[in-house]
């Protein structure tokens, strides 16, 4: 499917695909940690941030996408996990995403001051704080952002298709990029 250069201010969900090594179809990635690792890979490579193996053929087909990031290339993601069995990262860009750090700041000031109080960042403050972030950024995503939508006003999704990486113990060390695409979400 073609999709036409978008230009948006907001955000778009971001979905994420393992392939299975026994038999080579992918899979939705659904496990907290194993989201965090591919969502690692996409914020690092937009933001330029990635120390080795940035992908640049992943940056272009996204700059392409998104005249916001065009112009102002910062991402930042956010991970819902209100969704039970079907969790989800959305993926904030262009001058939104200072509006969402200063929203964020005062998760880090509580778990500073826990860390220096308590010894951990485990506080109650800390995770009343990170609750109200995650209220809060929701709200503003539904109230002040519009949703990635192509030139039919259709929503978008992004998905991004990788390799899992094993260690000589077979365990998951990580995932390598594969490719990515924009769908229409149905």
């Amino acid at each position: 499917m073609q999709i036409n250069p978008l230009s948006f201010k907001g955000y778009v969900p971001v979905k994420f695909y393992a392939r299975n090594p026994k038999d080579g179809k992918y899979s939705r990635v659904i496990k907290h940690e194993n989201l965090r690792k591919c969502q690692g890979f996409v914020v690092r490579n937009l933001n330029g941030t990635a120390k080795s193996n940035r992908n640049e053929e992943f940056v272009n087909f996204y700059r392409k996408q998104d005249k916001d990031y065009r112009y102002c290339p910062a991402v930042m993601s956010m991970y819902d996990e209100d969704r039970g069995r079907d969790p989800i990262v959305y993926m904030i860009t262009g001058s939104d995403v200072d509006i969402a750090k200063q929203m964020a700041k005062p998760v880090g000031i509580a778990k500073g001051e826990s860390l220096d109080r308590l010894g951990t960042t485990k506080s109650f403050e800390a995770k009343y704080e990170a609750q109200n972030y995650t209220q809060n950024i929701k709200r503003f995503l539904a109230r002040n952002c519009k949703r990635l939508k192509n030139t039919k006003g259709q929503n978008l999704t992004l998905r991004v298709f990788f390799n899992p990486k094993y260690n000589k113990k077979n365990e998951l060390k990580g995932f390598d990029f594969v490719h990515s695409e924009f769908i229409v979400e149905q």
